[in-house]
């Protein structure tokens, strides 16, 4: 199914530097300071638009750090007037804005970590992905940043005077340059990043009441074990009152070559119970008839490899030539007398150990009443 974007435009934080563009746009047509005014006016309904919007708030820290120094500029030209020269006060402004941005640069972990302790628990992610975004900005508006100031100090190395066309570009038109620049890669990688996204599976994380909470990347559900809970799906299948086992596939990471129940699969982000149980019948059993499946129990199951929220359906098999499918062939059909004999043994997986009463009770009543 497809996926929505993983990153939306909202963690582009190079989008705090519009204030600054508006403000040096402005100063083409129109005084400096009403340009700076503006600018700053632009910043504080920008900032108060992020933090007071609907759905989920992510901090623009750049934003802020921008529509702060306007604020500064404001006060400055308020008292003293204009802070430069017309020709030279977009580079100020460019310089005035990196400050702030270097800064953060320079202490990232620390600004990092500040974000993560200063967030409630329930926005932790958010500002965590916030900060990083803020980190990510911060480096490409430098080194375009540094690239234009280089380019400014090669240019006065030069002998002789500067052309016009050379100073307009440099002190005019670059600036503004620089920030649209950091703005239009910044999305360029959340669109790549996103692409990518789309062909990565991820799995829901729930609580123990199977209330979806979160998500993470499918591997991190074997890779981080138990930090937090994954749903599974297990299917275990009977016939005339015994139970179909097979060794668990040695791609497994946990417990492979252990006797199990055939079927078993993570829930994916964004599936619905149906929907899953669906792909893994397709996929593992396509001949079983799917109408005949039932839910028996849901419960949480935890050791020191895995954490999982285990939802438990059985499917009763009338014509055992099903059970010749190539996808779960190298299995065998057990007596519960010959499963009870090797209990305790390390020989059945854990999850299965701890299901097996209750599926016998399932079977056993199952064909007690077959017999009616």
């Amino acid at each position: 199914m497809p996926k929505k974007g993983v990153l939306s435009s909202k963690f582009n934080m190079s989008l705090g530097f519009i204030p600054a563009i508006v403000s040096i746009v402005l100063c083409e047509f129109i005084t400096q300071d009403i340009s700076i005014y503006i600018g700053a006016g632009v910043g504080i309904l920008y900032s108060l638009f992020t933090l007071w919007n609907k759905g989920a708030r992510v901090p623009n820290f750049l934003l802020y750090c921008t529509t702060a120094m306007l604020l500064l500029l404001t006060l400055t030209t308020f008292f003293f007037g204009d802070c430069s020269t017309r020709g030279m006060f977009p580079l100020t402004l460019e310089i005035s804005t990196l400050i702030p941005i270097v800064v953060i640069f320079l202490n990232r972990r620390r600004f990092l970590a500040h974000q993560i302790s200063q967030s409630k628990k329930c926005c932790k992610q958010l500002f965590a992905q916030g900060a990083e975004s803020a980190i990510v900005s911060t480096r490409v508006v430098i080194i375009i940043a540094f690239i234009h100031l280089l380019a400014i100090f090669i240019a006065i190395l030069i002998p002789g005077p500067l052309s016009d066309t050379a100073r307009n570009i440099l002190f005019r038109f670059c600036p503004p340059a620089v920030f649209i620049l950091s703005i239009l890669f910044n999305q360029f990688g959340i669109l790549y990043f996103n692409v990518i996204m789309e062909h990565t599976a991820f799995v829901p994380i729930v609580n123990t009441k199977g209330d979806v909470i979160g998500r993470s990347l499918a591997v991190d559900a074997i890779n981080r074990k138990n930090e937090y809970i994954n749903p599974v799906i297990r299917i275990a299948v009977s016939h005339n009152g015994m139970l179909y086992l097979r060794p668990r596939p040695q791609r497994c990471i946990l417990e492979r070559g252990k006797t199990d129940v055939p079927m078993e699969c993570y829930l994916l982000y964004g599936e619905t119970l149906e929907q899953s149980i669906v792909r893994l019948m397709k996929q593992a059993f396509p001949q079983a008839p799917i109408q005949d499946l039932q839910f028996n129990i849901m419960y949480h199951f935890e050791n020191k490899v895995t954490n999982r929220l285990i939802y438990l359906f059985l499917i009763d098999i009338e014509d055992d030539n099903l059970l010749r499918d190539k996808q779960i062939k190298d299995g065998k059909l057990w007596t519960f007398q010959q499963i009870e004999h090797n209990l305790g043994k390390n020989f059945f997986s854990c999850c299965f150990e701890n299901e097996y009463e209750h599926l016998k009770e399932v079977i056993c009543t199952r064909e007690k009443y077959k017999e009616f």
